[in-house]
């Protein structure tokens, strides 16, 4: 079977096989150093990878209802680690506005935005985990879909978001082409897109090689580089593309870029 080409590079000519983690392959790209999966799995197994699956799953949609957004665990650090993002994304921006989270997880920087007094709207997969949020603040349950950044694109007019936001997001797209395109669309011009995502040129990526932690065959379909990244974005159509020197978590050794339109 053929090697899935690079998303990059838009070929599999300089792609080797890098490592195999639970009988998936990643390759590395030695033209940009992408790391990537082969052949991604169908779409409904990638999502339980998210949701945890069973019984973990069906505990968080039984008590979803019932929860507000300052019952989750701790709460008090989610919300200070949101502080630090939404304040650093802000400043990237010269008007507030419209304010996208894609993937918003349990919705802390929504909050944040809120707080700021943007309007804001955001996606995630697994729905449960907005719940606490959205019943604290109800205002806000039209602006919070459900599903993949792909599928409630269409709901937005080209140019209607002056700040967009994907933190620990990007390596999970499965299209990462179209969903960059899209995302770029729905950013007005002078907006930003702020992401972190995990970094293949840091130094635990080197050391450890397929140990690396980051490495996630069901969830972690596409790890990049600044450079890589920077190639992608422009080709797509960013104007700039900046790497900020520090991450707002080190985790398995991650970058921050705000991609500028």
């Amino acid at each position: 079977m053929a090697l899935r080409s690079c998303v990059v590079c838009e070929t599999s000519a300089g792609a080797s096989h890098y490592c195999q983690i639970d009988g998936y392959d990643y390759l590395l790209c030695g033209e940009c150093g992408l790391i990537y999966v082969d052949q991604l799995d169908k779409t409904e197994n990638i999502y339980k990878a998210y949701s945890g699956g069973g019984v973990k799953s069906l505990r968080r949609r039984l008590m979803a209802p019932f929860r507000k957004h300052h019952h989750d665990g701790g709460y008090h650090e989610s919300v200070a680690r949101a502080k630090e993002i939404f304040a650093f994304a802000e400043q990237q921006v010269t008007s507030q506005g419209k304010y996208l989270d894609v993937g918003c997880n349990k919705c802390y920087l929504l909050a944040q935005g809120l707080e700021k007094g943007w309007d804001v709207h955001g996606c995630e997969l697994v729905p449960e985990l907005t719940a606490p949020f959205l019943n604290s603040y109800p205002q806000c349950k039209e602006n919070v879909h459900q599903g993949r950044f792909m599928d409630m694109r269409p709901q937005f007019n080209n140019e209607t978001f002056d700040l967009i936001s994907a933190i620990d997001v990007i390596e999970h797209f499965e299209d990462v082409i179209t969903d960059l395109n899209g995302i770029f669309e729905i950013l007005k011009p002078g907006g930003a897109f702020v992401i972190q995502t995990p970094d293949v040129a840091c130094q635990e990526a080197k050391d450890l090689g397929g140990k690396w932690g980051a490495l996630k065959p069901l969830e972690h379909l596409h790890l990049f580089d600044i450079d890589n990244l920077t190639t992608l974005a422009k080709r797509i159509g960013f104007s700039d593309v900046q790497g900020y020197g520090e991450p707002f978590e080190h985790a398995d050794g991650n970058f921050v870029a705000i991609l500028r339109k």
